[in-house]
């Protein structure tokens, strides 16, 4: 599908190449004193899936005391590495470590259960080491790097449902809003995909029209701060990024 292969190629080339910075058996010595090494427990495979153009994107994190192995399965985009501990900070629940190709990530933890973890991931794309030493844990509504996501233990029920739903009114125009489907002033747009981290979700018209909506509230109330923009262009309804878009209050009906 044409669709498929375009996103594939936009992926792969940010994903391969927007990194290049490569870290060092030197460099790692020369930030030693700054790596806090704690014991890191988390142990086994932690599973998060989410939909992407239509289809299923899994993502998977195993997690042993001196590294951490990820893959990411799906028609639009597959890839698997290991990223072994360079450092791990129980205070703040921070782990940096880097991959075979000297690139170096750093991973956030919070909220975890005794069948899923809430994590986020930077991968360092300037600095190396320093920069991963030097970035501070996200906010939690954060939405850059893909944001803060669940990971569970089961494979099953694991996707991202938007967890609020019904019929929202903005001057003139009119939002029915569920997780499988969006009614735009009368024009119905059928997920493709839904990302709670990035608060965002995307739809599509039988005739090509996409719909973009990013929220900033994820609870259902009664009113809610929404972003709502349709392009004929998929491309832009992806790369478009929370923070530059422009916010409108929808009111519940």
């Amino acid at each position: 599908m044409q669709y498929f292969t375009q996103l594939l190629i936009l992926i792969g080339i940010g994903f391969l190449f927007s990194c290049s910075h490569k870290n060092t058996p030197e460099q790692t010595q020369e930030f030693a004193d700054q790596l806090t090494s704690d014991n890191f427990t988390l142990t086994g495979d932690y599973h998060w899936n989410f939909q992407l153009m239509g289809g299923t994107q899994h993502s998977i994190h195993t997690f042993y005391p001196d590294s951490i192995t990820y893959v990411m399965e799906g028609k639009v985009y597959s890839a698997t590495y290991t990223m072994k501990k360079l450092a791990f900070d129980q205070s703040q629940n921070k782990w940096i470590g880097q991959d075979g190709d000297g690139i170096v990530y750093v991973l956030f933890f919070k909220d975890k259960t005794d069948t899923s973890i809430t994590l986020y991931k930077h991968k360092c794309s300037t600095n190396g080491l320093q920069e991963a030493l030097d970035f501070e844990i996200p906010t939690p509504n954060a939405t850059e790097d893909h944001g803060w996501n669940i990971y569970t233990l089961s494979e099953e029920d694991t996707e991202d449902m938007l967890s609020l739903s019904g019929n929202y009114v903005y001057k003139d125009t009119s939002l029915m809003v569920f997780d499988s489907l969006v009614i735009f002033n009368g024009k119905q747009f059928h997920k493709l995909s839904y990302h709670a981290g990035e608060r965002r979700w995307v739809g599509q018209t039988n005739d090509s029209t996409f719909l973009q909506l990013f929220f900033k509230e994820l609870a259902p109330v009664d009113s809610l701060s929404i972003s709502v923009m349709e392009f004929t262009d998929w491309e832009k309804a992806y790369q478009t990024k929370y923070h530059t878009v422009n916010f409108a209050k929808y009111v519940k009906q």
